[in-house]
């Protein structure tokens, strides 16, 4: 479980494969006079106007690359009995079975089928009897259809195998719930082939019927660049490269800002007064986030490991505010007083900016561009969309081009996965991508890690990588059964 900086967002129709479609009728069964509550545009549109607090504590300290337990790890690693978080941070796949029995219930999985659930399915379900101006009921679809095809995309890619173009029609995946779905009867699995044909059917369709808006009324609504990114997001993890790379260039054709961090900068004062600068990314308001889901980066070790992969001086690490900022010296890091590591692990301590979690980025897109270039063999295109990061996160004085300067697909996947990692550190997305370049020849990677003294490692046909549903789901519903075993 995420400490006391995670929302939970709960959803009590969400209990397992008989419930997301039920919201549909949970928001109609109160219902004054046997009125139906969602019968016009405005009040549907009211559904999508929320906000997306997401968590994901698991898959950045399942990497290895944050450590986000308040617990003294190396008396949690030595206990006896086995927790649900010493399994993960041990990767010890012998235990995965008990790893499932520990976990209850998961917050992304509850999060991700409440959005399809009472969001995306109850404006799909009653968009053609709403009253109201057909351009607005057009927009409103494609907006529902996005966000499920999204949030399926998320909750594929943690509780099932990396799509595998030569097994995804027999590996087993998760429910894609419609809006057609019979509440009372329970949901079914699909395979992985069948969730993704359905996630690219969903975002093709908001994308033909062209209804949302370049820019949307604010970053935590659907746009036109989300549709082209979730579609892109889709296509890599299937290895089509070629049509992924197509769809990044459109979503970066509407929308290809960046924002430079080393211009985000505010000041704080240290622990002997001394001011230094920090990086406040403000939630909302940042150009590259084409659709935001909020989430504060606090009290969360950055491993040496992970430290490791960063290019030298990259913003995300090098201005994020952090423990040893603040105390400059007057006493020993968190890290080594609560958790009771040693002084490399460095606990972040931004309490001001929105890191966009679960949401979608520009930059993801350019990585997309990059990673489909260099698979063509065209290197310099490559470093040239890596670039484009790249210059938005390096001091202008330290900040060298990469283009022209690769020359071997062994060095562009370094600098790739380098830049990603940057990117993606406080977000799913390192998780996602790192699995499915487990699938991709070349591309895959053993993971080692010290930690209280023990050497770990996480090789990339590891079950560990298919995280477990929780009980709460199997025990509501009999279709739903484990994906890792």
């Amino acid at each position: 479980m995420k400490k006391m900086k995670t929302k939970h967002i709960l959803y009590g129709c969400l209990l397992g494969g008989a419930m997301l479609v039920s919201s549909c009728s949970d928001f109609t069964d109160v219902q004054p006079k046997g009125k139906n509550l969602l019968s016009t545009t405005t009040q549907l549109e009211m559904l999508l106007n929320r906000p997306y607090e997401m968590s994901s504590g698991d898959g950045p300290q399942f990497l290895g690359d944050v450590i986000t337990t308040l617990n003294n790890v190396p008396n949690l690693l030595s206990q006896p009995t086995p927790t649900r978080t010493s399994i993960i941070l041990e990767w010890d796949a012998s235990l995965q079975d008990r790893l499932a029995e520990l976990t209850a219930s998961d917050d992304e999985y509850d999060s991700y089928y409440g959005v399809i659930g009472q969001v995306a399915n109850p404006i799909l379900s009653h968009i053609d009897a709403a009253t109201g101006d057909p351009a607005v009921k057009n927009q409103l679809r494609c907006e529902a259809l996005t966000l499920r095809a999204y949030f399926h995309y998320l909750v594929v890619n943690k509780f099932a195998k990396a799509y595998n173009p030569a097994t995804a029609a027999e590996d087993p995946g998760v429910p894609y719930v419609l809006e057609t779905q019979d509440v009372a009867q329970p949901t079914v699995k699909m395979t992985v082939q069948e969730v993704y044909d359905h996630i690219l059917a969903d975002v093709q369709e908001a994308i033909d019927l062209d209804g949302m808006p370049t820019v949307a009324v604010n970053r935590m609504r659907m746009s036109k660049p989300c549709a082209y990114a979730v579609k892109a997001l889709a296509l890599l993890s299937m290895q089509r490269f070629d049509e992924a790379e197509e769809a990044a260039r459109q979503a970066l054709a509407l929308n290809g800002a960046v924002d430079n961090y080393y211009e985000m900068l505010t000041t704080s004062a240290d622990a002997t007064g001394n001011p230094y600068n920090v990086l406040l990314r403000p939630q909302l308001e940042c150009q590259e986030d084409m659709f935001f889901t909020y989430y504060m980066e606090y009290f969360e070790a950055l491993t040496p490991e992970s430290m490791e992969r960063f290019e030298p001086g990259y913003a995300t690490l090098e201005l994020i505010d952090t423990d040893k900022k603040m105390y400059a010296g007057t006493m020993p890091g968190m890290a080594t007083t609560s958790l009771g590591l040693d002084d490399r692990y460095i606990m972040t301590m931004d309490l001001s900016s929105g890191w966009n979690m679960a949401g979608l980025r520009t930059t993801q897109m350019y990585l997309i561009v990059a990673e489909a270039e260099i698979h063509k063999g065209n290197y310099a295109e490559a470093m040239h969309a890596l670039d484009a990061i790249r210059v938005n996160r390096l001091a202008p004085e330290t900040y060298q081009p990469l283009e022209g300067t690769v020359t071997t697909e062994a060095d562009a996947i370094r600098h790739l996965k380098q830049v990603s990692h940057g990117e993606n550190i406080y977000s799913v997305y390192n998780f996602i991508h790192r699995k499915r370049w487990n699938q991709v020849s070349g591309w895959e990677e053993t993971f080692t890690k010290t930690l209280a003294g023990n050497t770990y490692t996480l090789t990339p046909d590891s079950p560990l990588w298919i995280f477990p549903f929780g009980q709460n789901v199997l025990a509501n519903n009999p279709n739903i059964t484990q994906n890792y075993k």
